[in-house]
């Protein structure tokens, strides 16, 4: 499957979870907007940013284009609790024919069309925001999925 991974679902991978991890192994082009890069590296601690960045240039880094931001505005529109970020990350996925790979499923974005929830990750352990504190790395090394 060629799929944009969402950042709940890489810093899962960076905390050693084995879904994560399978999750990964069965996405044979793997892409990630620049909005989950930047969520990835502004919560990862300072000794391990190299590291860490080495491992996302494993994956492809898409940016944000017109269309991605009107598909995102769209996105947010249609499903109510969709942050920007969320919204813009999915809309990425979206425009550029990637499956949606994510832990946190919101109401109305369900395993489907474009969107695949390989695990449902618990509220309470990972927030949906883009704020929470990231634990250290346990997988810093980059994996091909190509």
């Amino acid at each position: 499957m060629n799929a944009l991974i969402d950042t709940a679902l890489l810093i899962d991978y960076l905390r050693g979870e084995p879904r994560a991890a399978a999750a990964l192994d069965i996405c044979k082009h793997r892409s990630i907007s620049v909005v989950t890069w930047l969520e990835v590296m502004s919560c990862c601690p300072p000794d391990l940013q190299e590291a860490t960045r080495g491992f996302l240039r494993s994956f492809e880094r898409l940016s944000i284009s017109e269309a991605i931001a009107d598909e995102a505005l769209k996105l947010a529109q249609e499903h109510a609790g969709l942050g920007q970020e969320r919204a813009l990350t999915w809309a990425t996925a979206s425009i550029n024919q990637l499956m949606f790979v994510t832990t946190e499923a919101i109401a109305g974005m369900q395993s489907g069309r474009n969107v695949t929830v390989p695990y449902a990750a618990p509220a309470s352990v990972v927030p949906a925001s883009a704020s929470r504190a990231c634990a250290a790395p346990a997988r810093p090394s980059a994996r091909s999925g190509n």
